[in-house]
């Protein structure tokens, strides 16, 4: 979803989705009352974003539009934020589980629920174990989208960002495109970087795109079990 520019009457705005995302007002001219002036400044960072506005709209009738709704929940401070049952559903269901080790799709020893750290050939675990590894390693992970994300998110964002970590990694998740934008606000534009993430030792895998498309999907609030 791109954006647009609208001026009113009374400002310009950068629109997405039908609210607005940024504001530059205007305000009466000191020297001619039939002019109106604005600081233009503010505009130039709309046209730095990956989605810079293409067009615009003129209406000086008509209702301003409203700002474009905060999230419902705020960040979570420290590190006792944890994942939604739904994002522990999604990550189980895509890692599965597997009580004896076993070599990932790059060759990397893993057993439990995806768990990877000191994991040795013939390693064999319990269920109960397994569930252990799987809050230990999402504690790991929490803290870093904690540590990594500067904006509001919701639960469902929290939670397909910590399914998505899981999967790469916290230093791929923290140089990614996909941090960057959300950490512009630009909620679309992170959605959209999900199924970028597709690809293990250098090929598609079917079963990476069906879970960033769920992450995806979490991600924006819509029904992520079509894809499991």
């Amino acid at each position: 979803m791109g954006t647009w520019i609208k001026e009113t009457d009374k400002a310009i705005y950068l629109m997405q989705g039908g609210y607005y995302i940024s504001k530059i007002s205007k305000y009466p001219s000191k020297s001619n009352p039939n002019e109106k002036v604005l600081n233009i400044s503010g505009m130039k960072s709309w046209f730095s974003r990956a989605d810079a506005p293409r067009g615009m709209t003129v209406s000086q009738t008509g209702p301003e539009p409203k700002a474009i709704p905060k999230q419902a929940t705020p960040p979570a401070t420290g590190s006792s934020r944890q994942t939604n049952a739904s994002g522990v559903s999604l990550i189980k269901s895509f890692e599965g589980l597997r009580l004896r080790a076993y070599q990932d799709a790059v060759g990397v020893w893993t057993i439990g629920y995806g768990t990877t750290r000191g994991v040795k050939p013939g390693q064999e675990i319990s269920e109960a174990q397994a569930e252990s590894l799987l809050k230990t390693d999402l504690t790991r992970f929490e803290k870093s989208i904690i540590q990594a994300v500067r904006v509001p998110i919701n639960d469902n964002q929290f939670a397909a960002l910590v399914s998505f970590t899981y999967n790469v990694g916290s230093g791929a998740m923290k140089s990614s495109t996909l941090l960057k934008k959300l950490n512009r606000r630009d909620v679309y534009g992170a959605a959209k970087e999900f199924p970028r993430w597709n690809r293990a030792g250098g090929r598609v895998l079917a079963g990476l795109t069906r879970r960033r498309n769920a992450e995806k999907a979490l991600f924006l609030g819509q029904d992520y079990r079509r894809f499991l």
